[in-house]
């Protein structure tokens, strides 16, 4: 309890910053020299401008609402442990928001990486190590390549962000590819629906509002000079990712795979708005998706919680018992959908009508416009198969309100309602938006008709069935990332015995073996003499005998 409201208080001054900040227009800029290396000067920067104020609050706020739920939701004698883990991945995120050069960055990167890694494997048992290999193994991808890009830059002696204009192709490719793997786009994208055998607060934090938007917001950091090369490919990955990602969510049965298959295919759409240049509104979008997706994370958790399931298809006849959970993940849901008036709304619109607007209406466009219609489809879907009133089996549910589980939640869905309105009032005082009336309606009717598919769909036919095993693999993506590591298996199998074994093997083990290759060499050195001995002796014989 002293743990969550000690981080409630430290977010408030990151608020207050971020408002004056972007008041004044002003930012603040710190650098220490750290090593001097012949003509090369290797700083730390730190860079406090309104976003970076703006994306550390909502870690504090979001951190301190899931240690309150932790609470109740983490055995007891865990406690200790969960929290320092957790805090242990706020200070990660804090050098990564406030980093201003790459070499620095890379603190903050790793450490979300290996955190991250330490908390999907909290529970200890086949499928969740599992999941927090793969895990490791794909955000490793995106450290090599910074590491790269730290290596390739050194040419320049000049690491900082502001300097991005400067930056060679091949580094930019390095630092996108990057992002797309922390951001789980394609073809990372196995990693975060596996990541969710992590407890649901985990979940909540980590794979909604955190880890995965790290790679877009390096994306925001070296996207504020236009790099077309890029953005191309930021614009073919995200529209890909987008798709898949709403199309699996309408085949999945477990409820959190579902929020997270959701959070995918929002990142892509933050990638699609940085892709067209559009920073602020892809940082709008990704500070309001923080907010609700968490909400609705912790929804998933206490009804995973009462009904011991992560299936769908075993949840059920919790609305009764449940009002406020059940209307906030309304709440969060319709945010979700970008309904008018919700938060999502704000931020979402703006991105699919900078899609409309631009010279780039292609078939990525459609594809992203056809994704909204879909979100709507896969949240209704996911309402009334976890909140349905009645269940065929024998109802395994054991509900038991709790304060320290409902009050985060209660103090998260007012983000939901009105943050959307207040980041806009703030980023655009003068509310003067000129857009066509069918721009709005071609995105309102595109979302009503994805309600409509949603209730309307029994999802049994075989058809449909047939269709799925495409589309819950992320279009083959598990296999892919899988496949790729079976040749290497007896490789690694000798590295793992070689790590295992090595003081025994190169220690005493080798001393014998090789003492004992030793002390046999005289006895062969003196039977090979015994042998040219004889041999001198009967060559004399053999001669006269013919």
């Amino acid at each position: 309890m002293f743990q969550s409201i000690l981080m409630l208080m430290f977010s408030i001054p990151f608020l207050l910053m971020s408002l004056y900040m972007i008041h004044f227009s002003l930012f603040l800029s710190l650098e220490f020299p750290m090593i001097f290396l012949f003509s090369m000067k290797i700083p730390v920067s730190f860079l406090m401008d309104w976003t970076s104020m703006m994306f550390m609050f909502t870690v504090m706020f979001i951190s301190s609402m899931i240690l309150l739920f932790s609470m109740e939701y983490i055995p007891y004698k865990e406690h200790l442990r969960f929290s320092i883990l957790l805090l242990m991945f706020v200070l990660s995120m804090s050098f990564l928001i406030l980093s201003d050069n790459i070499i620095f960055i890379l603190l903050g990167w790793d450490g979300l990486g290996l955190t991250s890694f330490i908390l999907v494997v909290y529970y200890q048992n086949a499928s969740s190590s599992a999941s927090g290999s793969i895990t490791i193994f794909s955000n490793r991808v995106g450290d090599i390549l910074i590491l790269l890009s730290i290596a390739f830059l050194t040419s320049l002696c000049d690491w900082n962000f502001f300097m991005n204009e400067n930056f060679p192709k091949l580094v930019l490719l390095f630092l996108t590819m990057a992002a797309c793997s922390k951001s789980a786009q394609f073809p990372f994208s196995a990693w975060l629906p596996a990541a969710m055998a992590a407890p649901t607060p985990i979940s909540a934090l980590v794979h909604s509002s955190t880890l995965v938007t790290a790679g877009v917001f390096l994306l925001i950091r070296i996207m504020n000079y236009p790099h077309p090369f890029s953005m191309f490919l930021i614009l073919l990955i995200s529209s890909m990712t987008t798709i898949y990602a709403s199309m699996s969510a309408n085949w999945e049965m477990d409820m959190k795979k579902i929020i997270a298959l959701s959070t995918l295919s929002q990142i892509a759409m933050m990638m699609f708005a940085i892709s067209l240049g559009s920073i602020s509104l892809a940082f709008f979008h990704l500070i309001i998706h923080a907010l609700f997706k968490s909400m609705m994370f912790l929804c998933a958790g206490i009804v995973i919680h009462s009904s011991s399931y992560q299936d769908m298809r075993n949840m059920g006849t919790i609305i009764n018992n449940f009002p406020i959970m059940s209307s906030i993940l309304g709440i969060s849901s319709l945010s979700l959908m970008g309904v008018p008036f919700m938060s999502g709304f704000f931020s979402k619109d703006p991105i699919v009508e900078t899609v409309i607007f631009s010279k780039m209406f292609s078939l990525m466009s459609m594809l992203m416009i056809m994704s909204i219609g879909m979100t709507s489809a896969y949240s209704i879907r996911m309402i009334s198969l976890a909140l349905k009133f009645s269940l065929k089996s024998k109802p395994d549910i054991n509900i038991y309100p709790s304060n320290k589980m409902e009050t985060p939640i209660i103090i998260m869905a007012p983000m939901s309602i009105f943050m959307g309105t207040l980041m806009m009032w703030i980023s655009n005082p003068q509310q003067m938006i000129m857009i066509p009336n069918y721009f709005k309606f071609l995105i309102i009717m595109n979302l009503i008709l994805g309600m409509i598919i949603g209730s309307s769909l029994y999802y049994s036919k075989k058809k449909y069935l047939h269709l799925g095993q495409a589309s819950i693999s992320l279009w083959f993506n598990h296999f892919l990332t899988v496949i790729i590591m079976n040749p290497l298996t007896k490789l690694m199998n000798f590295f793992l015995k070689n790590d295992k074994n090595w003081q025994e093997s190169y220690g005493p083990n080798y001393c014998f073996n090789f003492s004992s290759n030793l002390s046999s060499l005289p006895d062969k050195i003196s039977s090979q003499l015994m042998f040219i001995i004889m041999m001198s002796m009967m060559y004399p014989i053999l001669i006269f005998s013919f």
